[in-house]
């Protein structure tokens, strides 16, 4: 038997926000001209200077570690020092096993940055760099790691044939944008339109992230400068304008197939912002003649938002925007990302919620948006599917898991036996089985050919009971469930 990971989830875990970090080596193959140059000063900060333009200027090794502190120069990082996982993606795929994640949707550090680029040619070559090494990350597992492209803004058509390039040819799911303004123009921006339209076309997500900076134009700059004050705004104002922008200029009008999610800046600005505009399009509509629908209904159309691992908030306002709305990023492995522990604290934030909008939020939402593929094929995605079938009772899916005439065998022996998949979709239905009954999530997935073993633990009445599950498939469907209670079976 082969083992398909160190676990399976009962839902798919997608993270819709980690991040890598780009080594020096990711620049290498660019011309001299463009090529990012990186030097630390005595403080401890590094300067990336592309073209003669600094784009950013912080101790990269803090930035891309989780739990650093930037307050304490004396624990300042170089880019050397980085959490590995963020440039090696072998380690990281196995910091995704041990957090529980099954896929993940990749934004980039420095790359983040380019933004501040001044030098258009330059930003085509760091975009075109950039994409061909997170596509060789990527490449590790390409049924877990997907990138988001960088587009050359300052280009826009050059930005049109990239995102072509990052679609046909290096198979990334979606493209990132940043809410700023880019070389003075703004997302609404009508140079714009090409880039909308190709992703339309090309059936791409785009991310919409902010990252803190005192070179970019950022909301807030022109008062007193304090880090977490800057570092606060930017992340969510800036996002919630470029929401506003992006509908009240008719870009989202414009486009009725683009899909856009707000990243890194928190989820509980969606329900205010999104009434506070309704509210006001009530008395200044007039001057959005493009904005034919509510902002509510655009958002609720064509936008997502991702909460962070530990905002509380997500359950009392997740009503307000809609379950199918919501996702959440890791910010592996960024210096507040939650590492290790994250999905851990997803789970206890999310607790309050029913297991169907839980399975939408834990990955659902997100697999929708990026259209990420399943991560098992074969056998190995059929048991995957029947875990999230039974633990949101979804009746009608787990009646379509099994064969007309498929048996399921339950007990230390098998003793009792259900036949048919009417009689086994009644069986979960009665049964005493839900999401919180998993604990832990079950084990690794062992496949040889048609049959697949999984061991689980059910919570049950106070009591954990070991259980094996044996799976014999075929094509698609459930032929013979066995479900083996270990602890009387093995005594």
């Amino acid at each position: 038997m082969s083992p398909q990971g160190p676990r399976t989830n009962p839902h798919n875990v997608v993270d819709a926000d980690g991040h890598v970090v780009e080594p020096p080596d990711a620049w290498a193959d660019m011309p001299d001209e463009h090529r990012p140059v990186i030097t630390r000063d005595a403080s401890g900060y590094e300067h990336v200077v592309v073209a003669g333009t600094e784009i950013l200027a912080v101790p990269l090794g803090t930035l891309a570690t989780p739990g650093s502190d930037f307050s304490d120069s004396s624990s300042f990082r170089s880019l050397a020092e980085a959490q590995p996982g963020g440039s090696d993606p072998v380690l990281r795929l196995s910091d995704m096993d041990e957090e529980g994640i099954d896929q993940a949707v990749l934004y980039p550090s420095i790359g983040l940055y380019a933004w501040a680029i001044t030098d258009p040619a330059a930003a085509v070559s760091v975009a075109r760099a950039y994409n061909d090494w997170l596509a060789s990350y990527c490449a590790a597992d390409p049924a877990r790691l997907f990138g988001a492209a960088m587009l050359p803004f300052q280009d826009p058509a050059a930005a049109v044939v990239e995102m072509r390039r990052a679609s046909d040819e290096l198979g990334f799911t979606a493209a990132f944008v940043r809410p700023n303004p880019c070389m003075g123009r703004s997302l609404q921006d009508r140079d714009y339109e090409p880039i909308w339209s190709a992703a339309v076309e090309l059936d791409m997500a785009i991310g919409v992230h902010e990252g803190s900076s005192v070179i970019i134009p950022t909301l807030g700059s022109d008062r007193p400068f304090n880090p977490l004050v800057l570092h606060a705004i930017s992340h969510s104002f800036e996002e919630m304008l470029a929401f506003a922008q992006l509908v009240t200029f008719g870009v989202l009008e414009r486009h009725p197939g683009l899909r856009v999610v707000f990243l890194e800046s928190g989820g509980g600005w969606a329900p205010f912002w999104v009434e506070r505009l309704d509210e006001q399009a009530g008395s200044f509509g007039g001057f959005c003649p493009e904005m034919k629908l509510r902002p509510s209904e655009y958002f609720a159309r064509q936008c997502w938002i991702s909460y962070e691992v530990d905002e509380r908030t997500l359950p009392a306002l997740l009503r307000f925007i809609g379950d199918e709305r919501v996702v959440w990023g890791s910010d592996y492995p960024h210096h507040d990302a939650t590492f290790p522990g994250a999905v851990a604290a997803l789970r206890r934030t999310i607790a309050p919620l029913g297991p169907v909008a839980r399975a939408k939020v834990l990955g659902e939402n997100a697999a929708a948006l990026y259209r990420l593929p399943p991560r098992h094929a074969g056998p190995a995605r059929v048991a995957q599917r029947y875990f999230a079938a039974v633990t949101t009772k979804d009746v009608d899916a787990i009646r379509s898991l099994f064969s007309p005439d498929a048996v399921l065998t339950t007990g230390p022996a098998g003793e009792n036996t259900v036949k048919g998949a009417d009689e086994i979709a009644r069986f979960y239905a009665e049964g005493p089985f839900g999401y919180d009954d998993l604990a832990p999530n079950p084990g690794p997935l062992q496949v040889d050919g048609g049959r697949v073993v999984v061991d689980i633990e059910l919570h049950i009445d106070g009591t954990d009971i070991p259980v094996r599950d044996i799976f014999y498939v075929s094509g698609d469907r459930i032929d013979k469930l066995e479900i083996i209670t270990l602890r009387f079976a093995e005594s």
